[in-house]
């Protein structure tokens, strides 16, 4: 399914924008030359300058090799993505569950192929570095130093490395940052490289700012467009961090809840949560950016299943079944229009965050159910805690 729909990306009328700025950024990184020009924008490449160099490999091949070769490698780790996480739930779902799962995530990868964008690959650098975490914590820390130099919100999971006292993984991501940061110099020497750093910061401030109204920003700063504007400055910014805090406070309170109902299951929980926060809370969250909230959709399907519930599927679904039509089938039924409309309400972002609560709330009471899985596992933890006393 995922690899269909990437095919279909590949068709003359998806122009697939970004896909070329990260061609010609790895043109540019071959050459020496400068990454950030003003006169690109709004098309201008907004990552880091060392993550260009990831893209060199491809700008050697003809455009349209190129493009082909991207869009089925994003989609290959896209697959990957999906298959680490569901590897790391207590039991496996049946194979009806995992299509479920990726029909809810059909709006936002569709979108990602669409536009030839990098998200597949920074959730699967995230989920493979959980997945090594604990037998090889230095590879996992250097696979997430390189998530986090793409996207710097993604250092959420640094945080949840630290709160499992993860040293050695921590250890490894922040050196291994700021060596893949300093890397440029190499080829550039250190007073350019630095300069293309300062450039990159500055076109990040200057470009920012204009974009954050966009329909397409489906993040609490474009939800906050409902009402206010950026040009309102204090109460656009009060209404965005108020939108945010409500979110995170929520989803903490469910985390917190969790953790003591069934303390095995938190750090999975946690390890989603973070990863959805980073694209709801950056200033500009496209909605591409939302494959990150596969990992809550997983965990929204085990619970239900676990619940058995007629009234809990149906609870659970509607979010994500107001997305998917809405992702999926509004602009081919409703017109370019009127779906525009669908995304100044910011719909999309709405469900995926009514999503990711239903996926906590569900979890917390499938773990005060005590079934005999989780009352096992709890026991199991309070023998481990008794041990260590």
């Amino acid at each position: 399914m995922v690899f269909l729909v990437a095919l279909h990306a590949l068709s003359p009328s998806n122009t697939q924008a970004d896909w070329r700025v990260f061609y010609d950024a790895g043109a540019h990184a071959l050459a020496g030359q400068a990454l950030y020009r003003p006169e690109d924008l709004p098309w201008v490449y907004k990552y880091a300058p060392v993550t260009a160099y990831l893209f060199a490999p491809f700008a050697l091949l003809p455009q349209g090799v190129a493009r082909w070769a991207w869009v089925l490698l994003t989609a290959a780790m896209l697959v990957r993505s999906y298959l680490l996480w569901a590897s790391q739930l207590p039991r496996p779902l049946p194979t009806w569950a995992h299509g479920l799962v990726l029909a809810v995530g059909l709006p936002f990868f569709k979108h990602l192929f669409r536009y030839g964008n990098c998200d597949s690959l920074l959730l699967w650098l995230a989920l493979e570095s959980e997945a090594l975490r604990t037998k090889r914590p230095l590879a996992s820390g250097a696979m997430l130093a390189l998530a986090c130099v793409f996207k710097p919100p993604l250092a959420l999971l640094v945080l949840v490395a630290l709160r499992a006292r993860e040293w050695q993984r921590v250890a490894a991501t922040g050196a291994a940052a700021l060596a893949l940061l300093a890397l440029p110099a190499l080829q550039l020497g250190p007073a350019r490289a630095w300069g293309e750093l300062q450039a990159w910061r500055a076109m990040l401030a200057d470009s920012t700012g204009p974009m954050l109204c966009a329909n397409q920003n489906q993040s609490v700063f474009g939800m906050a467009c409902w009402v206010s504007s950026p040009a309102e400055g204090v109460r656009y910014t009060l209404l965005a961090a108020g939108l945010g805090a409500v979110l995170v406070a929520s989803l903490a309170w469910l985390l917190v809840a969790l953790a003591r109902a069934d303390p095995a299951a938190e750090r999975r929980a946690l390890t989603a949560v973070a990863l959805y926060c980073t694209a709801v809370l950056s200033p500009l969250g496209w909605r591409n950016n939302l494959v990150s909230l596969m990992p809550l959709t997983y965990l929204l399907v085990e619970a239900a299943l676990r619940l058995r519930s007629r009234a809990t599927w149906a609870a659970a679904l509607v979010a994500p079944a107001v997305a998917t039509l809405t992702g999926v089938l509004a602009y081919e039924v409703l017109g370019r229009a009127r779906f525009q409309l669908f995304l100044e309400l910011r719909v999309l972002g709405v469900c995926a965050a009514v999503t990711a609560v239903t996926a906590m709330v569900l979890q917390v009471r499938v773990a005060r159910g005590v079934s005999p899985d989780a009352a096992h596992t709890r026991q199991d933890v309070a023998m481990d805690a008794r041990g260590r006393f």
